[in-house]
């Protein structure tokens, strides 16, 4: 699922973030080596860049400082684009935003050594905020943040039987899988300004919010989930189907309604940040919302 831009006005500035980015990673590496090129490659198409988006849009809130803003913006997207990188070679995906994923174009080898390189590179750009005193906490933070992508992403797939926790199971695995890296561009900001009390309210938030991405996500992909093995697939619909024994249709509405009442949930949590932050998920929930009025 993709959204639109939150913010077209920030255009000039994630213009600057792709530049430090690709900075940042290429280094003094040779450009031509395959994995620069590699990295070239995969940066030239950059998406919408939400995490950076949001990174900019709380630091602006909060007002940290423009260079600081930059780097955590470009801390938070590279780490994206590495998890893009290896989910591809992973989940053996050939197309990414339209163009050969980096494991199609140049190889398993280049792809997992490209994705490790913008993951490094990602630490890098935090040297670059301008309270040097910050850094431990952000560099800290954001290890857990790739250590709890990392273990959900390595989360067995679910039991094909029915089980009266499945639910539960596909809720924590959905968080896992995009939360962490999702919610760490408001830890970092909060983290930057030293506020932990809001770094752990935008994480509680952004968890809730990440199920229902994922099962907006999960709504759109049914059918090729579908098609793949029984149980293979963690899709909302068919662990639904599975744990209720109930009809494709039936499911697919309780699947829309836990997604509804997800976004909610995240919402009430996110009413105790600041007000200006609180209005870019409050953004990205209502494009969530109209996604799933077309399965309503």
């Amino acid at each position: 699922m993709h959204f639109d831009p939150i913010r077209p006005d920030m255009t000039a500035q994630l213009a600057t973030v792709s530049q430090k980015m690709l900075s940042v990673a290429i280094g003094s590496g040779d450009p031509q080596s395959p994995v620069c090129q590699a990295v070239i490659h995969h940066l030239g198409t950059p998406g919408l860049r939400v995490r950076s988006q949001i990174a900019l849009h709380v630091a602006a809130c909060m007002g940290v400082d423009t260079q600081s803003a930059l780097a955590i913006a470009a801390c938070c997207e590279l780490l994206h684009n590495a998890s893009l990188i290896h989910d591809d070679l992973q989940d053996r995906d050939y197309l990414r935003r339209g163009i050969q994923a980096v494991w199609s174009m140049f190889g398993d080898d280049v792809a997992l050594c490209a994705g490790d390189l913008l993951l490094s590179a990602a630490y890098a750009a935090l040297s670059d905020v301008t309270d040097i005193a910050a850094v431990p906490r952000l560099v800290a933070q954001t290890h857990a943040a790739v250590a709890q992508t990392i273990h959900g992403q390595a989360s067995p797939a679910l039991p094909p039987h029915a089980d009266s926790d499945r639910l539960a199971i596909y809720q924590a695995m959905a968080a896992a899988k995009s939360g962490p890296l999702l919610s760490l561009p408001f830890g970092l900001v909060f983290s930057y300004c030293d506020r932990p009390d809001l770094t752990a309210t935008s994480a509680r938030a952004v968890r809730a919010f990440s199920i229902a991405y994922q099962i907006a996500d999960d709504l759109a992909d049914i059918e090729a989930d579908a098609r793949t093995a029984p149980g293979a697939a963690a899709n909302i619909v068919i662990v639904l189907e599975a744990a209720g024994s109930i009809d494709r249709r039936t499911a697919q509405a309780s699947a829309v309604l836990l997604a509804h009442t997800n976004l909610a949930n995240a919402l009430v949590i996110a009413a105790d940040l600041p007000d200006g932050t609180v209005a870019i998920l409050a953004d990205l929930a209502q494009r969530i919302t109209h996604k799933l009025d077309g399965y309503q």
